[in-house]
């Protein structure tokens, strides 16, 4: 395959006696190649472009996917996609990222780095963390909670340093926690995890299982399904006694806390009180039935779908649906005194949730033959 501007340089380079070989060194050709162009036996092609697998639907899921948690690691959302039918190679999907520009701000590149710290979890000097007493104190992990937190809360009950309970504890710990992304499960890493696990368990007085299940970070359960990064519902932690938001990840359809009724926001921003719109909770509850024949990557997508299918939020109020202005103002008079500002996306975010769920329910079971 010639170029077409390389074309024009052998015309020209044998136009000016120089000979095949010389020709051929300097365009990086066969004299082959270069004597059947002088003959007119080969054309100029260009490389016909490589079809974009990457359709909208695909680059809406993982712009989606990445709001919900900046940290996802691009080779768990490589294999969510694929379950959902993507037929793309990683390569193909890694430029698809950064042809839509889909990677958060501060991401530098696609591919999925080593954990920071010390490379080489053989290299890392033992420690006699089991030697160690169990602190005077323990503390209940929040489920979905983020290491990082988990151990911040464990020192402050028992009046110590981070830097203080990492230093009894395994090497592991001082790496997991300086990463972003602790679910993640580096091949360096998995070979010490149980090991770190059961250190974790005799310095807190808890059993290994119970903390495995609870902290991501040791990925027991549910380490390939979506998940998001939000905080802990406010009620569930006050009851343990907690009154500083919590950093979990939680399942990706997991939108509200149903035995509280609170909107799950993602990251750090307000959650939102439902007890006053109850057809809300109900719609997560029909969420979490139609996963019973389907899988989450395809309710997310159903939904992100659906979400778009609903007419655009009229700038005018006077333009707001009946029963999206009773929702909206139903929302924002419940919330007014946790100071959560009236235009917060959060507020149309939870009120179109409910339209959602039933065009997302109507597209997964066209013809369902029975209740979800």
């Amino acid at each position: 395959m010639l170029p077409p501007d390389h074309v024009e340089q052998i015309f020209l380079l044998h136009r000016d006696g120089l000979p095949t070989r010389e020709i051929a060194r300097q365009l990086g050709h066969s004299e082959v190649t270069i004597r059947a162009c002088l003959r007119g036996q080969r054309t100029p092609r260009s490389r016909a472009s490589r079809p974009d697998l990457f359709t909208g639907t695909y680059a809406d899921y993982c712009r989606q996917r990445f709001a919900e948690d900046p940290h996802l690691r691009s080779s768990i959302l490589f294999r969510e996609l694929a379950e959902l039918g993507f037929r793309g190679s990683r390569a193909t999907f890694y430029r698809g990222l950064t042809r839509h520009q889909l990677l958060p701000p501060g991401r530098r590149r696609p591919q999925d780095h080593a954990p920071q710290g010390t490379p080489g979890m053989s290299r890392f000097p033992a420690r006699t963390s089991h030697h160690a007493p169990a602190l005077p104190r323990s503390v209940t992990p929040v489920t979905g909670e983020t290491l990082a937190s988990y151990l911040t809360r464990l020192a402050h009950a028992n009046h110590l340093t981070l830097t203080e309970v990492l230093v009894v504890l395994p090497p592991w710990f001082s790496t997991k926690t300086s990463n972003s992304d602790d679910r993640a499960q580096h091949h360096m890493l998995i070979p010490a995890a149980a090991e770190a696990l059961d250190a974790l368990a005799h310095l807190t007085s808890a059993t290994p299982a119970s903390l495995a299940r609870a902290l991501p970070a040791f990925a027991a359960t549910g380490a390939h399904s979506p998940a998001r990064a939000t905080t802990a519902c406010r009620r569930c932690t006050a009851r343990r006694g907690i009154h500083q938001p919590v950093p979990v990840h939680l399942p990706a359809h997991h939108k509200i806390c149903t035995r509280h009724g609170i909107w799950l926001s993602d990251g750090s921003q307000p959650h939102l009180d439902l007890t006053a719109s109850p057809e809300i909770i109900t719609a997560q509850h029909r969420a979490n039935r139609l996963l019973r024949r389907h899988t989450p990557q395809q309710l997310l997508l159903t939904c992100q779908a659906a979400a778009k299918a609903i007419p655009p939020w009229p700038a005018s109020p006077a333009a707001i649906p009946l029963h999206w202005r009773h929702r909206l103002l139903t929302l924002q008079t419940a919330n007014h005194c946790y100071g959560t500002p009236t235009d917060h996306d959060a507020y149309i975010h939870a009120a179109i949730y409910p339209d959602a769920i039933t065009l997302a329910a109507a597209e997964l079971n066209p013809h369902p033959a029975g209740p979800e």
